[in-house]
């Protein structure tokens, strides 16, 4: 996933992150083998490893039914186009994204269709419904008015601390800390070793206040930072938590733990400089994406590795995993909604779904198919959390957009970039979100 998608077995029990989303068997996309077409407009593009998996499952889907699809490989923006024809009447079939961008461009609106009746469909091939295979915490911030689920998501992404585990420099490789304090302790022993054990492209607003965002989620819980977002009178920020999530940020902020200049280069010089080993950083808080992007700049034998974002004491999130979703949606006003359908649940086949993971490198919703060896640690990380998931950035850039980007990332910069302190920074978030909401946006 790279930055232009700005905010770019699981090996257990089908009951991973909760009871999966199961109903009475029913078929979709009306009798088998029926001729018809469909129209698929998708944010990959032409050559990227996703867009290679869904040609491959799509050439497959027409020789079996006969069904013909008209596919644009659109790119990230590809909402924008769907949303713009949404009271044209003039919409693609099917489309695909992120949860929370689906969510902010589409289903704000009411400009989805509920899917309950694809996932009480049988998988193509297999004697499971869709909905067995897919966990119920994934998909619960996303339904319709009416309580249906309106996207199915095919790729898990996350956000986690990655280190390169053959790394003797790093002190990673025995033991992750898991505490806020052992991690400061490591991150102290690094430093007196003259390492700047954090990488960070400072000049990418998402990344810097991934930070903080954890820290708020470790200390005040999964949707205080989503309640802040949406409340008109700032009176959130006066949750103990948000200083308390500060003050730690600002130990490392002030602390010599970053990597010198990160403000001053260009993304992704950082990130690439850790991956090929050419910085004294150790760390690096990124999506799941990190092993692809930086992959080709990496070390001769690096091995990726990650351990989650340190527990707090006595925190409300403790435990709480970065948990998104990549999936189909199929517009309001779409016309051949049948075989949309019917492509999901086609698609959705252990054996089509698995090149997400074996060939795109990326993890899957179904319980049986496994991760790529860069992501089995995330994997536990998803895992043991169960239910206690959340959507990256705890799905702000859904609900209020323009907070994330104006107040949110804005109060951030000023941050990290020595502007505020840890009190002043929690100061301007609450009078800016004040001033935004007053201003009517």
């Amino acid at each position: 996933m790279n930055l232009v998608w700005k905010r770019r077995t699981l090996l257990a029990t089908a009951a991973i992150l909760a009871v999966p989303l199961a109903a009475c068997g029913t078929s979709v996309g009306g009798s088998a083998g029926a001729p018809g077409e469909l129209t698929y407009w998708s944010m990959w593009k032409q050559g990227e490893d996703q867009q290679k998996v869904l040609q491959s499952a799509i050439d497959e889907f027409t020789a079996a039914t006969k069904i013909k699809v008209k596919v644009q490989w659109t790119g990230r923006d590809v909402l924008q186009g769907v949303a713009a024809r949404l009271n044209t009447g003039s919409v693609p079939d099917l489309t695909d994204n992120g949860g929370g961008e689906i969510s902010g461009a589409l289903a704000k609106v009411d400009g989805v269709t509920g899917l309950a009746d694809v996932y009480a469909s049988a998988i193509d091939g297999e004697d499971r419904k869709v909905g067995d295979m897919i966990p119920a915490a994934l998909v619960s911030p996303y339904k319709t008015s009416g309580g249906e689920p309106w996207i199915v998501p095919y790729e898990i992404i996350g956000n986690t601390l990655w280190h390169n585990g053959a790394s003797a420099d790093s002190g990673l490789t025995s033991k992750q800390p898991a505490t806020w304090d052992e991690f400061t302790a490591w991150l102290d022993a690094q430093k007196a070793k003259g390492r700047t054990p954090i990488a960070l492209d400072g000049d990418v607003a998402g990344y810097i206040a991934g930070w903080t965002i954890w820290s708020v989620i470790r200390h005040g819980g999964v949707g205080l930072l989503n309640k802040a977002a949406q409340d008109k009178t700032g009176a959130t920020f006066d949750d103990p938590a948000f200083l308390a999530a500060a003050t730690d940020v600002e130990k490392l902020i002030k602390g010599g733990y970053l990597v010198k200049n990160s403000n001053a280069t260009k993304w992704p010089a950082q990130q690439n400089a850790w991956a090929a080993g050419k910085s004294p950083t150790d760390v690096l808080l990124m999506g799941t994406w990190a092993p692809s992007e930086t992959g080709p700049q990496a070390a001769p034998g690096f091995q990726y590795r990650s351990f989650p974002f340190p527990s707090v004491t006595g925190g409300k999130g403790n435990g709480a995993a970065s948990a998104g979703i990549i999936g189909f949606a199929i517009p309001a006003k779409a016309k051949n909604t049948a075989e949309a359908k019917k492509f999901i649940a086609f698609f959705m086949n252990k054996d089509r779904i698995g090149k997400i993971a074996s060939e795109a490198k990326n993890l899957t919703p179904r319980s049986d198919v496994a991760a790529p060896p860069e992501l089995a640690d995330f994997q536990k990380e998803i895992v043991a959390a169960g239910d206690n998931v959340f959507p990256p950035n705890d799905n702000i850039g859904a609900v209020a957009p323009q907070w994330a980007t104006n107040v949110w990332e804005q109060s951030n910069a000023d941050f990290f970039n020595g502007k505020l302190d840890a009190a002043g920074f929690v100061k301007q978030l609450k009078a800016k979100t004040v001033q935004l909401y007053k201003n009517g946006q």
